[in-house]
């Protein structure tokens, strides 16, 4: 067996709430390696840890100068033995989510290959090396929101062409999110339980050269039921015909196969959704908003907000009917 992050943040938070009358307070976490029992652990001064048993005169390489995350030797002794550890501390308290994600994965790792529990502990601090070092910061909750929307209209078009990946270019920095030929998907998504409104970002977002047509696909998303952003690119991958090519936009978005345990605690399901057909009409800001249809000399990273219930809907508005048509067509 193993154990997911939830079940690993209870079982710390359970053996934080023992008396502290021993240098560490434990639980078994339920997987094993050739040694004896990982362990959950606190120590007196409340900070969480995992402990992989390991033999009295095992080699072990620490690492004290983590900013995240610390890896020393310790022993524990009581009335009945004394047992040496690896002991994976973690020193950041604000990173506790990117260490409960971490624990999992290194459990993950030995449950798979219990005679080699210390390499397997290495392995994993490899390959998040980055992360502990404080390279980068995990995608906040509004960013998240905005890859799911994009995920979400993704899988709709994987469902009728399996290499629509290729139309994926919002993690390319594009003016849109899709390119479909000459046509262009914009993607908005927002939380708020009132209000039709969208962040428009640069006077290129809502412009494209005619004759392309360009569509506003807005989302209010829930929430804490529905899917996750991992479970979506779960299904991505078994719907695309280049994994690789998909995964490879998901990095550059931001978003890391470690991480996956933190996105995962974070669901979303779609309450409302209305399509647009960006015209002239339609209420945006564009180069030829301005004088010479040229954004002026000096003028940097335009951002506004646009209300869509002030969109006229006879000339932007589009049925589902014909957003299927049009993605069909595109």
């Amino acid at each position: 067996m193993t154990v997911n992050g939830a079940q690993l943040q209870h079982l710390w938070t359970a053996v934080a709430a023992q008396p502290a009358t021993k240098a560490f307070r434990t639980a078994e976490v339920g997987v094993d390696s050739f040694r004896g029992s990982l362990l959950a652990a606190v120590d007196r001064s409340g900070r969480r840890t995992l402990l992989v048993p390991i033999l009295a005169k095992q080699t072990l390489e620490e690492d004290l100068d983590g900013q995240a995350v610390v890896l020393r030797r310790r022993a524990l002794e009581d009335e009945q033995s004394y047992r040496t550890y690896a002991c994976l501390e973690l020193v950041d308290a604000s990173q506790d989510d990117l260490f409960t994600a971490l624990c999992v994965k290194i459990i993950e790792r030995i449950a798979a290959h219990p005679d080699k529990a210390v390499a397997a502990l290495r392995k994993v601090l490899s390959d998040w090396s980055a992360l502990l070092a404080g390279a980068r910061e995990k995608l906040s909750p509004s960013t998240l929101a905005g890859l799911f929307g994009e995920l979400y209209v993704l899988r709709e078009m994987l469902r009728q062409d399996p290499g629509a990946v290729t139309f994926w270019t919002g993690p390319e920095r594009a003016a849109q999110d899709f390119h479909l030929g000459i046509d262009a998907v914009e993607v908005k998504t927002t939380v708020a339980v009132e209000g039709r409104r969208a962040q428009i970002n640069g006077a290129q977002q809502l412009d494209l050269a005619a004759p392309g047509r360009l569509v506003l696909r807005w989302f209010r998303l829930g929430t804490g039921q529905g899917i996750s952003v991992p479970e979506l690119v779960d299904e991505i991958v078994e719907l695309s015909d280049d994994p690789p090519g998909f995964r490879k936009l998901l990095l550059a978005y931001g978003y890391r196969e470690p991480e996956r345990e933190i996105y995962a605690r974070r669901s979303f399901e779609v309450l409302e959704h209305r399509a647009f057909e960006v015209g002239p009409a339609f209420p945006r800001v564009v180069a030829a908003s301005f004088v010479g249809h040229a954004v002026p000399a000096g003028v940097e990273d335009i951002g506004y907000v646009i209300d869509l219930d002030c969109a006229p809907a006879a000339a932007a508005r589009i049925d589902d009917e014909a957003l299927a048509q049009f993605m069909r067509q595109s």
